[in-house]
């Protein structure tokens, strides 16, 4: 009964959207740590989905669309994605997707028709609240050939070969001047979370970080022959024999990594073609003490080149041997390729390893972790000689932590360094940072590259009256269009852009903020993002999304969650006091959210709901939301139950409550009004008298013993309300009430309540000296116009003023 009765009040809320027929899906892709996203924007209505067999087939009811692939196929933005193909039958079309593995799926539908696939590594738990059901996939699609583990080694080694060409052509020269080759950067994506090219499907992935050595407590179970000695290393750079890594310098701490294993090389270049030959060498390893041989220094070369899945793959199970140099490559391919919190958890033990260890933990580390170091200019000083490849990601996450914490002046330090090291490449977390920076940037001159041309006079407009202002440009549009680490960031610079302006970012922005209520695993600083993206949905009227999104937020990222519950609660609040439409929205959220929003030891926000669901006298809605209340608002309640009864037209029902209600002047004026609509003008004035005796007073109680044509009453009444709270209108009803009672003058509470308005004050007065016996019908029409006799006059001159122009 009662969500029957919640969903009539918020029907005509509810807004649906569908894909027109022969326009291009667009499937955007993403990695988001432990799984991967894909997102088929505004998708057609009637879409199946099926998953078995490492396949994913989703059937369209027509064969009029056309998909973009370019993340899945192109960029590779979604590693656990093997390829995709189109599949048609007679009357539908299929996209079938190939997995790398045997992946857990979760399919759901977000705001704006989206369709959402999650690809995780291991069984997640169901956030979404609609999830399609599984069925396996076509024996077309089960058919449907992907490409072979041999087919992708034979890519990769394709892709360093022409990398060793290049080089050897001149067109590539990887020098300790921070200069980046341009075919590299190029064949790479570049971002703090960026993602190197497919990892080959033999190739062991890398195992639950937990069963990573221990630093502090390694000493005591490792002996003088285990992976963790410096002469156990795998072999150097150079093709040939492997020959073993040794320390730069000796370390006080043998349970630490050596930093200098990850600087640039000191000749100044990489061979490409010796890595293929290692990585050949890998596979073709028959034992696995030849591979041990070979892989630690294979990890540190794709590190070099930027291959970070492949580094953490490779050195994952040296770490787990024990392998300090290993477990340290291991954490920081996982930072770079954007599985930061696997990343904190392998880099935390070595976080007192100096300022190499205690910067790449920081790093890792989410903003509110307290284990993380104040950063100053030795960690500039440890990151710089570290290879680009790894400097960049390292020093963009350490700058967008710094403007999280507002710790700009070292923000820009590391602002710097990772521009540097992209050299000319964009990342988005550049743009993220030079939106944060724009007054430091500014400062230094520096024209942002990434600044498009259409922003900047609207830049140079706001700039000319308030100074230098952040630029919306295309790149930060396109970075909160992208599922990522970072999505959340851009699309709160872009809700805090749509609140000043009201500008919606692109199409479908508002409905990419609400689909953030689908989000898992936050860090404190994406639920904070999200706060700004609620607020922009409410500004759009989408409050109930808007709340959402601050609920999935709070369970994402638990630090936030009693903000993001004060800032829900106020939301609420104030959509209360807007306008019809939005006051429904607001008691909408507050059932879906309930759990979310209703705190147990403070009934404000029940009463303020039930009070809005009283006014269309819906009893049952009202005693729920109501339910559970503290005692504290008993009183308040039992004023808000009675006056739902009375506006659904039944006073007695109303003064039942009131006979066993806890008395305030609220329910007071409940039942004085129930008395009134049952004719029973002794009953209302008799609880009218009561009420006083009690010390409640208030506006209504002069205006109900007005109606009532009790004068002395009205007056005493009025002059019983606190001076601060009466109303002028009420002064003018209980002047006039003076007057009828053969009052020689304005009573002293009604001259004060209508100090502000002399007019309306002198015209009252001057009755009560020349106005001939008033009766009380003459009262009531006097009453209408206590706002003085220039009003009045004024009001007869603007009605006969058309007479007059037309000589009538």
């Amino acid at each position: 009964m009662i969500t029957r009765a919640l969903l009539i009040l918020v029907t005509f809320l509810t807004l649906t959207a569908a894909a027109a027929a022969g326009e291009t899906l667009s499937v955007r892709a993403g990695e988001h740590g432990d799984y991967s996203r894909l997102v088929i924007p505004k998708a057609p209505a009637d879409w199946k989905i099926a998953t078995s067999d490492r396949k994913i087939e989703i059937t369209f009811p027509s064969k009029d669309y056309a998909f973009e692939l370019g993340d899945i196929i192109d960029k590779r933005k979604a590693h656990r994605v093997l390829n995709a193909r189109i599949l048609d039958t007679d009357e539908t079309r299929a996209l079938v997707l190939t997995l790398t593995c045997d992946c857990p799926v979760r399919t759901s539908k977000s705001a704006g028709d989206s369709i959402v696939i999650d690809i995780f590594n291991e069984a997640p738990v169901t956030l979404a609240e609609e999830e399609t059901p599984r069925e396996p996939v076509s024996d077309a699609a089960r058919n449907t050939v992907s490409g072979t583990p041999e087919s992708m080694r034979e890519a990769r080694d394709r892709m360093i070969a022409l990398l060793a060409e290049a080089r050897h052509q001149g067109v590539v020269q990887l020098k300790t001047d921070n200069k980046k080759e341009e075919s590299h950067s190029t064949a790479i994506e570049a971002s703090p979370a960026s993602h190197s090219p497919e990892p080959e499907p033999e190739t062991p992935q890398a195992p639950d970080p937990h069963a990573a050595p221990l630093p502090e407590h390694a000493a005591a179970q490792v002996t003088e022959d285990t992976h963790g000695d410096a002469d156990q290393h795998g072999p150097s750079l150079a093709d040939g024999p492997p020959q073993p890594l040794v320390m730069s310098e000796h370390l006080a701490n043998e349970n630490c990594a050596d930093p200098s294993l990850f600087h640039e090389p000191e000749d100044g270049a990489l061979d490409f073609s010796a890595i293929a030959n290692l990585r050949r060498k890998f596979d073709e390893s028959v034992t696995e003490q030849d591979r041990a041989d070979i892989a630690a220094t294979l990890a540190l070369a794709y590190i070099h080149i930027g291959f970070f899945e492949e580094a953490g793959a490779i050195a994952s199970p040296l770490a787990n041997a024990g392998d300090h140099n290993m477990a340290m490559a291991a954490g920081l391919a996982d930072l770079a390729s954007g599985t930061r919190p696997r990343a904190s958890r392998i880099l935390a033990p070595y976080r007192k390893c100096g300022p190499f260890g205690e910067l790449a933990f920081a790093a890792a580390a989410s903003i509110d972790d307290d284990r993380v170091v104040s950063l100053q200019e030795k960690h500039i000083a440890a990151l710089k000689p570290v290879t680009s490849e790894l400097r960049a990601p390292l020093a963009e996450w350490l700058g967008l932590n710094a403007i999280e914490r507002n710790e700009l002046t070292i923000a820009k330090e590391f602002y710097d360094v990772a521009k540097t090291a992209r050299g000319g490449d964009r990342s988005p977390a550049l743009a993220i940072m030079e939106n944060a920076l724009f007054d430091r940037i500014a400062e230094t001159g520096h024209a942002d590259d990434g600044h498009d041309s259409t922003a900047k006079p609207e830049a140079q407009k706001a700039e000319a009256s308030h100074g230098p202002t952040p630029v919306i440009t295309d790149e930060l549009r396109q970075i909160a269009q992208t599922p990522g680490p970072l999505q959340a960031k851009a699309l709160s610079i872009l809700a805090e852009d749509y609140e000043k302006r009201a500008n919606v970012a692109y199409e479908g922005f508002l409905d990419d903020i609400a689909a953030q209520s689908g989000r898992r695993n936050s860090s404190l600083a994406e639920a904070r993002a999200s706060f700004t993206g609620a607020k922009a949905l409410v500004s759009a009227g989408r409050l109930r999304e808007g709340v959402a999104v601050l609920e999935a937020a709070a369970h994402a990222a638990p630090g936030a969650e009693n903000a993001g519950r004060a800032l829900a609660q106020s939301l609420i609040m104030n959509g209360l006091t807007s306008d019809a439409k939005t006051r429904l929205n607001a008691v909408s959220a507050f059932f879906y959210h309930r759990e979310f929003v209703d705190v147990k030891d403070n009934g404000d926000l029940n009463v303020a709901v039930a009070r809005e669901l009283a006014a269309y006298g819906a009893n049952d809605l009202v005693d729920e939301a109501l339910s559970g209340i503290p005692g504290k608002w008993r009183a308040d309640a039992d004023a808000v139950r009675a006056l739902s009864y009375l506006n659904s037209g039944d006073p007695h029902g109303a003064l039942a409550i009131a006979d066993e209600g806890a008395m305030s002047a609220d329910l007071g004026i409940v039942a004085a009004k129930a008395h009134e609509r049952l004719n029973d003008r002794a009953g209302t004035i008799a609880l009218i008298k009561s009420s006083l005796r009690r010390g409640e007073a208030d506006n209504e109680f002069a205006t109900t013993a007005w109606r009532a044509g009790d004068w002395p009453l009205a007056t005493a009444a009025f002059n019983a309300v606190p001076k601060k709270e009466r109303e002028t209108a009420a002064a003018s009803r209980a002047t006039l009430a003076a007057l009828n009672a053969g009052a020689g003058d304005v009573p002293a509470a009604a001259r004060e309540a209508l100090a502000n308005d002399p007019e309306a004050l002198a015209a009252l007065a001057h009755m009560f000296k020349t106005a001939p016996t008033v009766s009380v019908r003459a009262i009531d029409v006097l009453a209408d116009f206590t706002s003085g006799v220039k009003k009045e006059t004024d009001f007869m001159a603007r009605g006969l003023e058309p007479a007059g122009r037309d000589g009538r």
